[in-house]
């Protein structure tokens, strides 16, 4: 039986990640690494990740295509060991390539399709989209986001990392209606139970 391993940055970097904040809280991260002269090639990356995230297409959720999006993740954390989702290519993309390429797609695809999604892709999507939304409301909203492109502008980075970051920031804002359901979910026991099990792993069985 496979040991149960911490899925955070394999599968769970699909959304989950962005659950904690992670689409909101990246702008500072990346203006810490401009000022500690971080290297060239961890620039390289951080910027290719801001433009595919500036062209992201939310999903567009419902409440009940939010759960089935997260069941379906919990029953692959489940089933799966990660292992069997790593890629060369590192985030989202990387994560969704290896599933589809894995031994176990058709099984994949199975149970997307049993959820109500018509492909991997259109589930990851929801599953990121999700995240995004209940990140937006976690971390105050369209004010918190209004605060966070005002110091964007107000900062002395680069006029082109200055643009590129407030697309990201943009683009990753959900629609209203996404924030909506994000509300609702967040406001419903059973779901809010659902959104705990996807950001907390099972503890790893101890060692004997």
């Amino acid at each position: 039986m496979h040991e149960r391993t911490d899925m955070k940055g394999k599968i769970i970097a699909l959304g989950a990640s962005l659950m904690l904040g992670v689409a909101l809280a990246l702008s500072p991260t990346v203006a810490q690494q401009q000022q500690a002269g971080a290297p060239a090639h961890s620039r390289a990356a951080m910027l290719e990740a801001m433009d595919k995230m500036a062209r992201f297409k939310h999903a567009e959720l419902t409440e009940k295509k939010a759960k089935a999006a997260m069941e379906v993740f919990l029953i692959m954390r489940e089933k799966y060991p990660p292992e069997l989702f790593r890629s060369k290519t590192p985030g989202p993309d990387g994560t969704v390539a290896a599933m589809k390429a894995s031994e176990k797609a058709k099984e994949i695809l199975a149970l997307v399709k049993e959820k109500g999604f018509s492909s991997i892709d259109d589930w990851a999507n929801t599953f990121t989209s999700l995240g995004m939304a209940i990140a937006h409301v976690r971390e105050g909203g369209d004010t918190a986001v209004e605060k966070r492109l005002k110091d964007v502008a107000g900062s002395s980075l680069p006029d082109e990392m200055k643009k590129k970051i407030t697309a990201m920031i943009k683009a990753t804002t959900p629609p209203k209606s996404n924030t909506e359901v994000a509300k609702k979910l967040l406001a419903n026991e059973e779901a809010k139970k659902l959104i705990r099990s996807v950001e907390n792993p099972p503890a790893k069985p101890a060692r004997k």
